[in-house]
């Protein structure tokens, strides 16, 4: 949108706003307002964990969500369910280690995350392929926390390589996470018409709805987001949902 900027877990300090007129623009004079929100809103617990779920059965969640910033008044998002993968490998100094994911015809996004190395001072690097073989995203600084998002992955195999670049002990221990969101695994579903109003420091409670079409894949289970919005469309919250067994 050419009148909104927004900018997810923002760097702590100074940061300074500029607003330019193009040479294109026909007016010489152009008055403008500029809002600038500061927004952050917790949902309470993180994650909110389904043990056993039904096909085709809507699992409720609800969350306590508390304001910690600018006043806010917005709605709630829901969206399809994920298919998460997490483990906890380990990894030696000059390793690769490789994993693929099956992304289905219609997936919204494909995330991939590292971190959590019981090595505090290893340097892992993460590294994702499509199915054609070609680079779809890298995340490579100087720690081991690392992530990659693709939006809209074309169906496919995804090919994951996380490489142990530097691992002072020898041998560390991380956090793998890839997840895809795909409307054919099942929805997330909320009352979006209900608008959500926060003060700062106010706090809700918000709910909403899993439901899962069929069990997940071997190795993997569900997991669907809820996001406060606010009029603009800028996440000022999110909460989680995980499904741990799907039945018939």
């Amino acid at each position: 949108r050419p009148d909104v900027r927004a900018y997810a877990d923002p760097q702590p300090g100074v940061w300074e706003v500029e607003v330019e007129s193009r040479r294109t623009s026909p007016l010489l004079d152009n008055p403008y307002t500029l809002d600038v929100n500061l927004l952050g809103a917790v949902f309470d617990p993180e994650v909110v964990t389904v043990p056993e779920a039904k096909a085709g059965t809507p699992a409720t969640a609800s969350w306590t969500v508390t304001n910690q910033y600018a006043a806010l008044e917005g709605k709630l998002v829901g969206g399809p369910l994920g298919s998460a993968e997490t483990s906890r490998p380990s990894i030696k100094q000059g390793e690769t280690k490789t994993t693929t994911v099956e992304v289905p015809e219609g997936a919204t996004s494909l995330d991939v995350a590292i971190g959590g190395v019981s090595d505090a001072a290893s340097d892992l690097d993460l590294t994702v392929y499509d199915k054609d073989g070609k680079l779809a995203g890298q995340s490579a600084d100087g720690d081991s926390e690392e992530s990659v998002s693709i939006p809209a992955p074309a169906a496919g195999t995804y090919t994951v390589k996380v490489a142990g670049y530097s691992v002072p002990s020898g041998t560390t221990e991380y956090d793998y996470r890839d997840v895809y969101f795909a409307a054919s695994l099942g929805s997330v579903t909320v009352d979006g018409s209900a608008p959500v109003k926060l003060g700062t420091g106010d706090s809700a409670t918000v709910s909403g709805s899993a439901t899962a079409l069929a069990a997940a894949p071997e190795g993997r289970e569900f997991f669907g987001r809820v996001q406060l919005v606010n009029a603009h469309g800028t996440v000022a919250g999110l909460g989680s949902v995980r499904i741990g067994k799907v039945v018939p």
